[in-house]
């Protein structure tokens, strides 16, 4: 038994292994059938089968017009002298056509190739992955379009993620056209696309395991390819060139692709440099970027931020783009420590953009060492339309705002100024507001600020839901030192007073102009007691005070006691209610009307003396025209009435030819309360 037993199970082991070898041996032979299959079969003649199936299954056209073959190659060697020892599959195909699926709007193919010569690993598609080793290319026409998440038109399935990944270690080339369209980012570019040295482009990890440099956004050494960029990014064109990493890098997985372009976006000047984090997926961008352009306003074509109409500018920064959501289509730019100019004025801070549904936004912290008006508000002063005399220039800027834009935005911008230049000698301190836009209505509340010794503050709100902006002002300024205000009259050896004021507005329309064209509410200010001339008004910059002042007073320097204004404004029209300045010898009533709208003066100037003055001509005063060209003169009427008295008197009695340039005298409060009128002098 034990030898008949032993003798049973060495059988059945001698009868097991001799199974094996067969199962071994068949497979082998199977195999080594296969492969003989693979390299001797004619593939052209299961080629129109083969394409069939491929265009069923992928729900896109397929088509092979020129020869294919399938064959058996060794991996290429690398440098270091080793070959891998598994066989691979060699590809090669003519006249290659690759359809669009039928939701693309771009074009109806994904990929045309005149060749198109690959090598990759048979047994990894086991694993639903192909290693690619080597892919030459001629005659490339790429068209690829993403309507969403699903819908790539490079991807062959409609499922969020695709069981098949493929990694590319070479790509071959001598040039490719390459058209990308996102709907969503509402983007179409095109590319020509060339090696800069090398027809081959590595993947990175190749580059690197051989011993080349790394693909650092920094290193020149990572730039293989150049192309000529043209296309449209929103409502902006584009035209430029880009420097990049290879091929391999834009398209596989979890790499790191280098770039650096410039051009012109829109109308405005771009150049960035940085790296695509994941570009397969496009999850992430790190640049460094340069603006430049005639007018902020010429960034909205391609970010679709509404900003004003300004003189040039030029900014420079850190910006991060981070895809937040794949379903809802969600992007956070984040534009860091951005510096930059606009005109004379300088302006820094951070920026955050969050563009997707329900709604784009955007928050800025910004700060400002100087602020010009005339930066932001170019058109200040500047002919910029046709008087109603026709030949006069128009003051007031009418460069038009456009709120149909505010709907697409939300904003909040917390702004900070040491100092805002409203005119070449006056200018704001510490001025700080925050800026919201919600649902096209524009703030700026609360609104402080220093001014010349003195404190203001108020708000501003612009409400651009209908066809013209609403707009309403609030402000109040108190303290106001006038030596402060005006920095030339510091050098003066005089006193000065203080103004206090407050202004209520409302308005609609489009700029500045129009607002005040159709502007309501009213304006008070007052002036405390201090010293006036004709030279320190000229010092002060005050050229229309000036010429008033020096047909009363010559050059004499006058002790001022008060002065206040009260004007109230109905559809654009400024009425003077109560308008004095009280000296020590004179009160002066000023009265009349500023039409706003036609921006001309209708103003009168009446003197009223305090005392008994021999040789008076002192005579109330006009001032007309416009707010460019103001014409200011003495009362025709009233001046040729005392001379013609004279001239009467004079040929009865010489002396009595004085009485009517006698000045008599009035009892004149010192105050500058409204009071009862008095007949002028």
């Amino acid at each position: 038994m034990r030898e008949g037993g032993e003798t049973a199970i060495t059988i059945m082991m001698r009868r097991g292994f001799r199974f094996l070898t067969w199962v071994a041996l068949t497979l082998v032979a199977l195999m080594a059938t296969l492969a003989l299959a693979v390299a001797l079969f004619d593939w052209n003649l299961a080629k129109p089968w083969i394409t069939r199936q491929l265009s069923a299954v992928l729900a896109r056209e397929i088509r092979v017009d020129g020869p294919i073959t399938l064959g058996w190659s060794l991996a290429p060697a690398h440098k270091d002298g080793s070959s891998p020892w598994l066989p691979q599959l060699h590809f090669t195909a003519r006249e290659l056509h690759i359809g669009n699926p039928d939701w693309a709007r771009s074009a109806d193919h994904l990929l045309r190739a005149r060749t198109l010569d690959l090598h990759f690993s048979p047994l990894l598609l086991l694993r639903w992955h192909w290693h690619i080793t080597d892919l030459r290319v001629e005659g490339l026409d790429l068209v690829m379009e993403r309507a969403d998440e699903r819908r790539k038109s490079w991807r062959f399935s409609d499922q969020p993620r695709s069981r098949w990944s493929f990694d590319i270690h070479q790509i071959v080339f001598e040039r490719a056209l390459i058209r990308y369209v996102d709907q969503p980012l509402n983007m179409d570019l095109h590319f020509d696309v060339r090696p800069l040295v090398s027809s081959a482009n590595q993947a990175a990890e190749v580059r690197q395991a051989e011993g080349a440099a790394s693909v650092g956004p920094a290193n020149p050494s990572a730039m293989v390819l150049q192309a000529a960029i043209t296309g449209r990014f929103g409502d902006a064109s584009i035209q430029g060139n880009l420097r990049g990493g290879a091929l391999p890098d834009l398209l596989n997985e979890d790499s790191i692709y280098p770039l650096q372009a410039e051009g012109e976006v829109g109308e405005v000047h771009t150049a960035l440099s940085g790296k695509l984090i994941n570009p397969h997926q496009l999850t992430r961008a790190e640049l460094q970027l340069q603006l430049s352009g005639d007018s902020l306003d010429r960034l909205y074509a391609a970010s679709g931020v509404p900003l004003p109409a300004t003189r040039p500018f030029t900014t420079q920064g850190q910006l991060s783009i981070t895809r937040l959501d794949t379903e809802t289509r969600a992007w956070d730019w984040h534009y860091a420590h951005f510096t930059g100019k606009v005109g004379d004025s300088d302006f820094s801070g951070d920026a955050q953009y969050y563009r997707g549904p329900p709604k784009n936004r955007l928050r800025v912290t910004a700060e400002a060492g100087l602020l010009r008006l005339s930066d932001y508000v170019p058109d200040a002063g500047k002919k910029s339309g046709v008087h109603p005399d026709k030949t006069a220039t128009r003051v007031l800027p009418d460069q038009p705002a456009k709120p149909q834009r505010w709907a697409k935005l939300d904003a909040e911008i917390a702004l900070h100024a040491k100092r805002v230049q409203l005119h070449p000698d006056i200018a704001l301190q510490d001025a700080s507001t925050t800026l919201r836009l919600q649902d096209q209505v524009l703030t700026a509340a609360p609104l402080h600020f220093a001014l010349a010794g003195g404190k203001g503050e108020g708000e501003i709100r612009l409400d651009g839901r209908q066809t013209d902006i609403g707009a309403k002002l609030q402000l109040q300024v108190q303290g106001v030192q006038v030596r402060e205000l005006f920095p030339r009259l510091a050098r003066i050896d005089a006193s000065f007073g203080k103004v206090d004021g407050r202004a209520t507005l409302t308005g609609s329309g489009n700029s500045v102009a129009a607002m005040l064209a159709h502007a309501n509410g009213e304006i008070k200010a007052d002036l405390s007691q201090g010293t006036i001339s004709q030279f320190i008004l000229e010092a002060a910059g005050l050229n229309l005070a000036n010429a008033v002042f020096a047909k009363l007073y010559r050059d004499q320097q006058v002790k001022l006691l008060c002065g206040a204004a009260d004007v109230s404004i109905k559809d654009g029209l400024a009425q003077v209610r109560h308008g004095i300045l009280n000296t020590e010898d004179a009160a002066i009533d000023i009265s009349g009307q500023v039409d706003l709208a036609k921006e001309t003066l209708s103003l009168d100037v009446v003197p009223r003396t305090k005392q008994v003055r021999i040789l008076s001509l002192r005579t109330p005063l006009y001032v007309r025209g416009t707010f460019a060209k103001p014409d200011i003169g003495a009362s025709k009427g009233a001046l040729a009435a005392r001379a013609g008295a004279a001239a009467a008197l004079a040929l009865v009695a010489p002396v009595a030819a004085v009485i009517p340039l006698i000045t008599p005298g009035q009892k004149i409060p010192d105050d500058c309360a409204p009071h009862a009128a008095a007949a002028p002098s």
